[in-house]
């Protein structure tokens, strides 16, 4: 077990790639709080960990406020006691055109994307510290290092978490590593209705051809690279910006 008595805390734990994520590091033997805003997947996660013999907790939780992320910081050290990886994977997805975003939803996409990156990371690294260090993986996206059309909020939030992944990978070093993984498309709850709409426009395999692997990902793809960054086969890399996009990237 890589992860084996090590404590980990999840944002966005609920669904998607924070969910296979979360299941997949306590598999490792990690002890995980998984965050997120709605109660109900996050005890499904915790459900679905504890049924395979993991340890896990769950802990509503907005990340765009202080006291929620304090709650979550609260809760963990309570339980465990320690925090040794934090995954910042919780996010926004907007998709308007520059002209059109109003100052209300460039805030929104902020907050969520960029800013609550910031003051999660804040908050857990005293913890992480006083634990000896850790790792904090934070989840960008291709969007954060390559640009595109109508999300240009999106595009700038993301970009925004790898350059703070670089600064923090300078600054909290040697005790924590700071590393960044940017996803390409990936079949989550955020991302289903952009892909409901290309099935039934019969335009699937347009987007699937852009791929040197010839099919879009899951979350299972991002789990290997999250538990690596986590563990110990990690323990000289910081301040990596690692792309998980199916080659994708490679034609942009």
């Amino acid at each position: 077990m890589r992860l084996k008595d090590k404590v980990a805390i999840i944002t966005g734990g609920g669904t998607g790639i924070g969910r296979q994520a979360a299941i997949d590091m306590a598999l490792e033997g990690a002890k995980v709080l998984v965050a997120g805003r709605r109660p109900e997947p996050l005890k499904e996660t915790v459900s679905q960990i504890k049924e395979q013999g993991g340890e896990a907790i769950a802990c509503p939780a907005d990340v765009t406020k202080i006291e929620d992320i304090r709650k979550m910081r609260d809760m963990v050290k309570n339980e465990w006691g320690r925090l040794d990886i934090l995954v910042n994977n919780a996010g926004s997805a907007m998709v308007k055109p520059f002209l059109e975003i109003t100052p209300e939803e460039l805030d929104y996409t902020y907050q969520v994307d960029l800013k609550s990156v910031f003051l999660v990371t804040q908050v857990m690294v005293p913890l992480m510290l006083e634990s000896g260090g850790g790792s904090i993986i934070n989840v960008s996206s291709i969007l954060g290092v390559l640009g595109t059309k109508n999300q240009s909020a999106y595009c700038a939030m993301k970009g925004g978490v790898v350059q703070l992944t670089r600064a923090l990978a300078a600054e909290l070093g040697p005790k924590i590593r700071v590393n960044c993984l940017c996803p390409s498309h990936i079949v989550t709850p955020m991302l289903q209705p952009m892909l409901d709409h290309l099935e039934a426009s019969g335009k699937m395999d347009k987007l699937t051809r852009l791929f040197p692997m010839k099919r879009i990902g899951y979350p299972e793809d991002m789990s290997p690279a999250i538990i690596f960054f986590a563990s110990d086969e990690s323990k000289w890399l910081t301040g990596n910006i690692f792309m998980i996009d199916g080659g994708l990237s490679c034609y942009c």
